[in-house]
């Protein structure tokens, strides 16, 4: 495994995915990161605020041949559990998943992900998982309601390449296991860390704009969110196609 350093970039997972598009020989596991990410990238086109020199953002390459298509959505589980692991390591209380794959501390947003696959027929031939973390910035220009860091909830700055290397160790660790078959497991570690997986909350639909309360029933293999009102229907949905209302406002699913 290698890690290369860019001094600045657009985006690790545009320079990753171009690179190897132009046919650099990249292994799996090979990260490429920054501490100076111009245009991060977020799920279905948002962006990524990433303040110089505070905050890490970095991709990593896999090549899942052996998982059919159908279960891609556990990638993303493997990368959420490892940001959460080791932001624990750093002593950080209240993480979580916040579906399908936001990190969060508390209510507040800590770190960000973009998982980009490229398929061969029915599997997959690469996977470049982006990650951005907030390590030690403070205040953000942009519209994101909801931005924490480590700093602003650790009262302490820490070493952004430190909580990158501890991330990529336990993702490692879970790709592994995925080899080894263990996608159950993989799958109850998921969902015993969601954001909101007790109790009942309030969402927004996002075709109908409609706000109704609900609580999480499942996460489906695919990715799709059950969930289950108070008089015991079941709606299911993709992602961007429902809404988790906040104390800062309505997030952008």
């Amino acid at each position: 495994m290698q890690k290369i350093h860019l001094l600045e970039t657009k985006s690790t997972n545009t320079y990753l995915i171009d690179a190897l598009a132009k046919g650099s020989n990249y292994d799996e596991y090979d990260v490429i990161y920054t501490m100076r990410q111009t245009a991060g990238r977020g799920q279905m086109g948002n962006s990524w605020e990433s303040e110089p020199d505070r905050n890490i953002s970095f991709s990593m390459l896999l090549r899942p041949l052996f998982l059919p298509i159908r279960e891609q959505f556990v990638i993303s589980e493997i990368a959420c559990l490892a940001i959460a692991e080791a932001l624990d390591c750093f002593g950080l209380s209240d993480i979580s998943i916040k579906w399908p794959n936001d990190i969060y501390c508390g209510d507040e947003k800590i770190c960000g992900m973009l998982i980009e696959n490229s398929l061969t027929g029915s599997r997959f031939s690469q996977c470049v998982v982006g990650i951005g973390i907030n390590v030690n910035q403070t205040q953000w220009i942009g519209n994101a309601p909801n931005p924490t860091s480590m700093l602003l909830k650790l009262d302490r700055e820490i070493d952004p390449i430190a909580v990158m290397d501890n991330v990529i160790e336990v993702i490692i660790g879970y790709y592994e296991k995925l080899k080894q078959g263990k996608k159950d497991v993989i799958h109850d570690l998921y969902l015993s860390r969601l954001y909101r997986r007790e109790g009942f909350f309030s969402y927004q639909d996002a075709e109908n704009g409609k706000f109704f309360m609900a609580r999480i029933k499942t996460i489906e293999p695919s990715g799709h969110l059950q969930l289950e009102d108070p008089e015991g229907s079941t709606y299911r949905y993709m992602f961007k196609e429902v809404k988790f209302v906040l104390p800062y406002g309505v997030t952008k699913e």
